[in-house]
């Protein structure tokens, strides 16, 4: 992972290459191999506010296919251990393996991923509590 810091700014960068051989009853198309990409833009806006912009691609294979998923959102401390986070997503596929909610893989009608050539745009909010 890469972290380049540019006063209020920072750049981050990551590649990562997920590998198997397989597993017992693999569906067809599971892929065995995922590379991993992703950059990222932060603009610490003010002390307690920041604005977040990143794009994220994955390619498998055996036809698994790739996504791509572009995300932007921003994030503000609203005290020194509670944090509200917002984020909205869109994710791009040519193969239903990939959506923006974590399940399982295959088709859209059994996972809720996008169907194939078409996208998906989710909506995050949450607030964070370090105790």
């Amino acid at each position: 992972m890469v972290n380049v810091f540019l006063g209020q700014f920072k750049l981050q960068g990551d590649y990562q290459v997920i590998r198997s051989s397989g597993m017992a009853g693999q569906l067809p198309g599971q892929p065995t191999t995922l590379d991993h990409e992703w950059g990222g833009l932060t603009w610490q806006a003010t002390p307690a506010a920041a604005l977040i912009g990143a794009v994220y691609h994955v390619n498998g294979n055996n036809g698994a296919g790739n996504a791509t998923i572009y995300t932007v959102g921003g994030s503000c401390n609203l005290s020194k251990r509670t944090l509200f986070d917002r984020q909205v997503a869109t994710v791009r596929t040519a193969r239903p393996q990939y959506g923006l909610n974590t399940n399982n893989y295959g088709s859209a009608a059994a996972t809720d991923n996008p169907l194939p050539g078409k996208s998906q745009t989710g909506v995050y909010a949450g607030i964070q509590h370090s105790f």
